[in-house]
């Protein structure tokens, strides 16, 4: 485990985390290990030692026609993300993301914000995803009381 000022960090695998439970202390280490070494930890640090560590490297396609159409299919969700609409809220215009992801039969889809919030299932996987946010801003707050904000 990483000690930091004398506290020892325990590291767990985040819900839906492409990686099992058991590796999460691992690579939570090794993480913290980059960082140390090089003052943070850039993805290009975490494949070149995937490229040696057998705990990493299995989370890593290695094979070049897969891993293009692995990358083309992160590229087409950065581009689904990146679509907003400007609706009206209590008067007040703002830009919404125009489509989100969600469940459906086993899989991650994108559907438009209005179909989600209409289904009762989608719905309810965006309110979880939001209080799960919520959650983790007050813990991440909490963490901030010590320092001047000014």
């Amino acid at each position: 485990m990483v000690c930091t000022n004398l506290q020892i960090k325990k590291y767990k695998a985040r819900n839906g985390a492409p990686f099992k439970q058991e590796d999460a202390q691992k690579i939570g280490e090794i993480i913290a290990k980059i960082e140390t070494k090089h003052g943070k930890c850039k993805p290009e640090h975490l494949v070149k030692e995937a490229k040696t560590n057998k705990t990493l490297k299995k989370l890593f396609i290695w094979n070049k026609d897969k891993a293009l159409i692995q990358c083309q299919l992160q590229q087409a969700r950065e581009i689904i993300n990146h679509v907003v609409e400007v609706v009206v809220v209590s008067g007040t215009e703002t830009e919404q993301r125009s489509f989100v992801s969600v469940t459906s039969e086993e899989e991650s889809v994108y559907v438009s914000r209005d179909v989600a919030i209409e289904t009762p299932d989608y719905r309810k996987q965006l309110m979880d995803r939001m209080i799960t946010t919520l959650e983790n801003l007050t813990i991440t707050l909490k963490s901030f009381k010590q320092f001047d904000y000014g």
